[in-house]
């Protein structure tokens, strides 16, 4: 049980510094802070939340209802950030002249000691328009969108997350619960589609019976058999991306 509660721990602690500051603040807000409400929010909710964490009893309570990433996500209870904040402030309130300057200077130098700059992280790139998502799926989005209604598209793997953030006009037959592998989501549509090979008949077969206007895949793909033999049309190749139109669903749009 011990693993359960700590491993997830580490992995919010990270290097470990801004939860060390964090312990600090709450130290020195308990010795100093005579507001109490202030105590309330600031140091004893935060004591109870890590209180109950670390306590094994409720963590197996918790854990015979939810997963390890659940419970994990107790420890965003904590108000670091608020406190810390508060922290700074109310030392630097009980500073004057140049002290107040060196004092602030060394404090915003250890917040930035405690982590690491988030834009190295090969995660972060570049946005490439003002939604944050691919190009590609504002151009696809936008050409396949019918006005005054929704309409339902199979898209590969790779847009699965961006379209519904970015479009509430499209619809998909399955949406990102499909990528979390734990989650044991299933979907033939999907499968096919995230082929080396698309089978085409298969593919029209699943398509309609998820009432899907448009098939989408990228341009590398190897296809077997031809969309156009089951009444499909091509619609467009938009940002390297074919788009198929069934056209006896497009017909009651």
């Amino acid at each position: 049980m011990w693993d359960m509660i700590l491993q997830p721990f580490r992995d919010y602690a990270g290097s470990g510094m801004l939860i060390a500051l964090f312990l600090a603040a709450e130290l020195f807000l308990f010795v100093s802070e005579k507001n109490k409400m202030t105590r309330i929010v600031f140091v004893y909710l935060p004591a109870l939340v890590l209180l109950l964490y670390f306590l094994p009893p409720f963590a197996a309570l918790i854990y015979a209802f939810v997963e390890s990433e659940i419970y994990y996500r107790l420890l965003w209870l904590l108000p670091v950030t608020p406190v810390l904040g508060y922290t700074a402030v109310k030392i630097l309130s009980g500073c004057a002249g140049i002290k107040k300057w060196g004092v602030g200077a060394a404090l915003g130098i250890m917040i930035m000691l405690s982590g690491s700059l988030v834009y190295k992280s090969p995660l972060a790139v570049r946005a490439e328009n003002p939604y944050h998502v691919p190009q590609s799926v504002v151009d696809i989005c936008d050409a396949i969108r019918v006005e005054g209604r929704e309409v339902m598209a199979a898209f590969p793997m790779e847009l699965i997350p961006y379209v519904r953030q970015y479009s509430p006009y499209v619809c998909m037959p399955y949406g990102r619960e499909i990528l979390i592998e734990r989650w044991h989501f299933q979907n033939e549509l999907y499968d096919l589609l995230n082929a080396e090979v698309l089978d085409v008949e298969l593919i029209v077969e699943k398509a309609r019976e998820q009432n899907c206007h448009y098939v989408i895949f990228g341009q590398g793909k190897t296809i077997n058999g031809s969309f156009e033999d089951y009444e499909y049309e091509l619609f467009d190749v938009i940002d390297g991306y074919t788009i198929y139109t069934d056209t006896t669903l497009y017909k009651g749009l």
